[in-house]
């Protein structure tokens, strides 16, 4: 078989075919939009494939730009290896000490949210009643707290045997506590009269705090409570708390211990002996509600000076001793605004009261003048009483005359305190007794407004009792009169008199007329007065 050369016609369009498979020959062409750019050859034939865009060249596409060879070579060499193994170590650890940090961190996350919530469950109320009642706490000036504690064993569910209402002004830096008794007498939500210590049973702490409302005229924002077996462990668990006892404390109702005065480091057991004692040579019902505003000072004392660590893991101890609308966070937050108050600088007093008995329940009934006088002190951030000291020091003893007459039927209540006052340096001329024993407090009555300093430096000597002005149905002779009340016992018993001798009638005559003691009077202490002599 011969085989037919191809003509040359043939191999002009066998060399077409292959010249346009040629890479660079499908670029089409993209004219230069700058004339200037172009670049021109000498070569016709190389201007066209330059126009085409045809490579010629192309870099190694390592990053070190070394060819393909000298990479591979590189990479082969033991060194190289053995850096790639380290390095791949390094990575390893890193990454596992990264996952190994997060873990942890998720763990204390979740261990801390879970502390936390713990404390809350234990601490926290959870009450829709309560939240309705206390008021929104103000971002900025005074905030109000209530205090309620039940001193009775064994009865956690009982209301408050005291409640402190406490006044906070983190702007001020002030604090000042109002003691009010338990047994003070109140109306609640059932339209009945009484004991602010029965408002838990007619409706839950909601009541205690409205009951507090109504009594103060002031808003609460937090409330906190405890009973006694709870205040005995928060006290233990914080290692105990100083107090300045002003007055020895021996009571044998209150318990089989005695605290002496002075400062005391107290323990739970003492800590509630010393708040239940009812026993003292001044008014009983005053110096006890002092000694709980001591107690309260004490403990905030303790708890205010606590940085967030400490206060949290003592927290996680004292939770479920104290229970409060707060929250652990708000908690720290309301006592760390505190910081500032200077220890020992929070201003105290127990509202003003006297004794009343209706249907044989004996009640503290707030003398109205009195006790408005002192939380308006309160609302302005002053000291609600006036110092003892400074009282008796802005008025001479000897200027006035004091008649003292028996008004209780205590034996030798009167002789009793005649004594007192004249030891004192005051001008008593007259002493006996009264028309009728029925007064249940000593009462300092006065009939002239100029009195009034002289008549509250009497109560501040005797240690009982209330200053009234009454210029209408009190008759006496002397500047001031003084009508012990059955509250003296109290007095003789915790100073062991052995007076047996009653009050002599050889004084001026009392022209006091039980007749007109039951007119109203233009005052409210003067009402107050008249009530508890009914």
């Amino acid at each position: 078989m011969v085989t037919r050369r191809p003509s040359s016609a043939q191999y002009k369009k066998t060399s077409r075919q292959m010249r346009r498979a040629t890479l660079g020959t499908h670029v089409a062409r993209i004219p230069s939009p700058f004339p200037s750019a172009r670049k021109d050859f000498s070569n016709p034939h190389r201007t066209r494939k330059a126009e085409r865009g045809e490579i010629r060249q192309v870099l190694p596409n390592t990053s070190t730009r070394e060819t393909r060879r000298d990479y591979a070579n590189r990479m082969s060499q033991q060194a190289f290896i053995e850096r790639a193994i380290a390095s791949g170590r390094r990575r390893k650890i890193a990454l596992f000490t990264v996952l190994a940090i997060a873990a942890l961190a998720i763990a204390g996350i979740v261990a801390g949210f879970v502390f936390v919530s713990g404390i809350n469950a234990r601490m926290q109320i959870s009450d829709a009643a309560l939240t309705s009642a206390l008021a929104d706490a103000p971002e900025e000036g005074a905030i109000y707290t209530l205090l309620s504690a039940s001193f009775d064993d064994g009865d956690s569910g009982s209301g408050p045997d005291v409640a402190l209402l406490v006044r906070t002004d983190p702007d001020q830096a002030s604090a000042s506590i109002a003691v009010i008794p338990g047994n003070v007498r109140t109306k609640l939500s059932d339209g009945e009269t009484h004991r602010l210590g029965d408002a838990q049973s007619v409706g839950g702490d909601a009541e205690v705090v409205t009951a507090v409302e109504e009594l103060s005229g002031v808003q609460v924002s937090h409330y906190v409570k405890t009973d006694a077996s709870s205040f005995v462990s928060l006290v233990n668990a914080l290692g105990g708390i100083q107090v300045d006892v002003p007055e020895t404390a021996n009571d044998p109702d209150a318990g089989s211990s005695a605290i002496a005065s002075g400062p005391q480091l107290l323990n739970g057991e003492q800590a509630l002996y010393f708040c239940r004692a009812n026993d003292f040579v001044s008014l009983a019902e005053q110096q006890r509600g002092a000694n709980d505003a001591l107690v309260a000072q004490a403990l905030f004392e303790r708890f205010v000076g606590m940085g967030k660590m400490t206060f949290y893991m003592n927290m996680d101890e004292c939770a479920g001793l104290v229970q409060s609308d707060l929250d652990l966070k708000g908690a720290f937050a309301l006592l760390s605004s505190l910081r500032d108050i200077a220890p020992g600088s929070i201003m105290v007093g127990a509202m003003p009261t006297y004794t009343s008995e209706i249907n044989g329940v004996s009640y503290q009934v707030p003398i109205a003048d009195e006790w408005s006088a002192m939380m308006e002190r309160m609302q302005q951030g002053q000291a609600l009483q006036q110092d003892k000291q400074d009282l008796l020091s802005s008025v001479d003893p000897a200027s006035f005359s004091i008649t003292v007459n028996n008004g209780g039927g205590v034996e030798g209540a009167a002789l009793d305190a005649s004594e007192l006052l004249k030891n004192a340096g005051f001008n008593v001329t007259e002493v006996g007794n009264a028309a009728q024993a029925v007064y249940d407090s000593t009462l300092v009555v006065y009939q002239k407004e100029d009195d009034e300093a002289k008549a509250e430096a009497l109560v501040a000597t005797l240690g009982t009792g209330r200053a009234v002005y009454d210029a209408i149905n009190y008759s006496f002779e002397t500047d001031i009169l003084v009508v012990v009340g059955k509250d003296w016992q109290s007095i003789l018993d915790a100073k062991g008199s052995t007076a047996s001798t009653g009050d002599s009638s050889n004084s001026t005559d009392q022209s006091y007329d039980t007749d007109t003691s039951q007119m109203n009077l233009s005052s409210d202490a003067s009402r107050a007065a008249h009530r508890a002599n009914s």
